[in-house]
């Protein structure tokens, strides 16, 4: 089981100065998100999801959130560990789940983050739409 962290406003701030500085030296990262237990409260890691420039293929993707990952753990001293996860390679289930609880802390270009955002809303309700018709036949043939 991971250790459980509870930090104070102020200490929670300078972990969002970390991450916003870790972030800003990577040229690829176009918007940076925190999300999870550390939004909410006490959390075992610190969870981010980042956009970045381009389309990664899956490994190279996986290569760079751990990079990613050493780097902001280094910022931390290694009180805390990080997560982070390509937004451009995930579900749009978890694109919209960051968009809707987590919070942004990194912009290198805000319509950039208005028009990812916009088209991942389309994006999961058009993909609600799909769950729901697939619930309704499930539910009519049951």
């Amino acid at each position: 089981m991971r250790r459980r962290h509870l930090l104070d406003a102020e200490e929670k701030e300078e972990v969002l100065r970390i991450i916003r500085t870790v972030l800003a030296g990577f040229d690829e990262i176009e918007v940076g998100y925190v999300f999870g237990t550390f939004c909410r409260g006490d959390f075992g890691d610190v969870d981010v999801a980042i956009l970045v420039t381009g389309e990664p293929a899956p490994y190279q993707a996986m290569r760079f959130a751990r990079r990613i990952e050493r780097e902001l753990e280094r910022g931390f001293c290694y009180r805390f560990e990080a997560d982070v996860k390509i937004l451009n390679t995930a579900p749009v289930s978890f694109q919209y789940e960051v968009i809707k609880s987590g919070r942004p802390v990194f912009l290198r270009d805000r319509e950039r983050r208005v028009r990812y955002e916009a088209g991942v809303l389309s994006r999961y309700l058009d993909y609600a739409d799909t769950l729901d018709w697939f619930d309704r036949v499930l539910l009519t043939r049951a």
